[in-house]
């Protein structure tokens, strides 16, 4: 992860030198310029392997392009665009064998938005022309390197061809309200989780167990959660007002997912932009392919889990919420379980899995 000091400090010099010099609103060149050359010097910076890696990366999707283009198979075209997501497991590769980390939350974002561009690209026939931009912004918009969302660059590019005046009002607001998350929401629940396990600790020497487990097995996961969504919740705010301030938009993250009402409710408010990706381009089409809508579901949670990280531990995360959708929730609602207690449980459900991936009791 990107620290959160630098990620700021590179969003205000940004800004203010994008607002400050002329040509941000009437230039297409200006607006690509200010949301990709931030993105290439920040991969510069944290990581050279993770630039070269997305380099090679915008060279694989070119490929599959032209070579869709060059044929005349629409189920292949089609199918082509999913050989870029085996870049994914690219750095897990990398770091076995070298034991040096590529920024690999930062390169899972961007092989996905490559390869959603990639993908319209096909079908819609864009020109090379369009794509290559398109691509450009996908790879390297500097603000939703960290934590994403996911989106088109297409859409991106959509957006700025309209020269819409940028939204400072929301816009700034948005990115006040990262930096909160960021800093003070994340950082309480940070030291929450310090001032646990020190307790813990204290408990565990007195042979107290009944506070110990307490602490480990209730509070701990909900401070570690909290510091999650803090910290998530505050890159994807904060990329989503940067956007704006430069005239575009990229989908909102996130829609009070404390609020959700079960399971399914919890996946349309929480990481909504790879929600709606992994429904479009896993669920769907296994759907089709194997006409199971539960072995579409479990598949396209297992790919979810394994996205975040090639370990056991996500891969209990995506069998936990792909079995939970579908069949945990179903059967519950069939035997009439009152809304408040799927709610407590689904909630309960969500935390316990996240500590289980996280590492959090180990």
């Amino acid at each position: 992860m990107i620290d959160a000091v630098s990620y700021i400090l590179l969003i205000l010099v940004v800004l203010g030198l994008a607002n400050g010099l002329p040509g941000l609103g009437t230039s297409l060149g200006a607006r690509l310029f200010w949301i990709t050359a931030p993105g290439i010097l920040l991969l510069f910076i944290t990581n050279v392997t993770a630039l070269l890696f997305a380099a090679f990366a915008i060279a694989a999707n070119i490929a599959v392009l032209c070579i869709c283009n060059r044929i005349d198979n629409p189920r292949l075209s089609a199918r082509a665009p999913y050989l870029v997501l085996l870049l994914l497991f690219v750095p897990d590769v990398f770091n076995e064998l070298r034991g040096a980390p590529v920024l690999f939350l930062g390169s899972a974002f961007f092989i996905i938005r490559q390869m959603m561009t990639t993908a319209q690209a096909i079908k819609k026939k864009i020109l090379f022309s369009d794509y290559l931009p398109a691509l450009l912004a996908a790879s390297f918009f500097f603000a939703a390197l960290p934590s994403g969302p996911v989106f088109n660059g297409l859409d991106v590019m959509k957006d700025l061809k309209k020269r819409n005046l940028p939204q400072f009002g929301e816009g700034y607001y948005r990115i006040f309200e990262g930096f909160v998350f960021l800093f003070a929401i994340s950082g309480f629940m940070s030291m929450g989780v310090e001032h646990i396990r020190m307790l813990e600790h204290g408990f565990a020497q007195h042979g107290n167990t009944l506070a110990y487990a307490g602490l480990h097995f209730v509070l701990l996961p909900l401070f570690s959660f909290g510091f999650l969504f803090g910290t998530f919740y505050g890159y994807s705010r904060t990329a989503e007002g940067v956007a704006l301030v430069l005239g575009f938009s990229v989908p909102q993250n996130f829609d009070k997912p404390h609020l959700a009402r079960d399971l399914g409710d919890y996946w349309k408010r929480w990481h909504r932009s790879m929600a709606d990706f992994v429904m479009q381009y896993i669920y769907l089409p296994i759907m089709v392919t194997w006409a199971n809508a539960k072995v579409a579901l479990i598949s396209a949670f297992v790919f979810m889990g394994l996205w975040h990280d090639f370990s056991p531990n996500f891969l209990i995360w995506g069998l936990g919420h792909g079995v939970g959708l579908a069949y945990g929730m179903p059967w519950a609602k069939r035997n009439g379980f009152p809304p408040l207690a799927i709610r407590v449980v689904s909630l309960t459900y969500v935390v316990s899995l996240s500590s289980v991936a996280h590492r959090v009791w180990f």
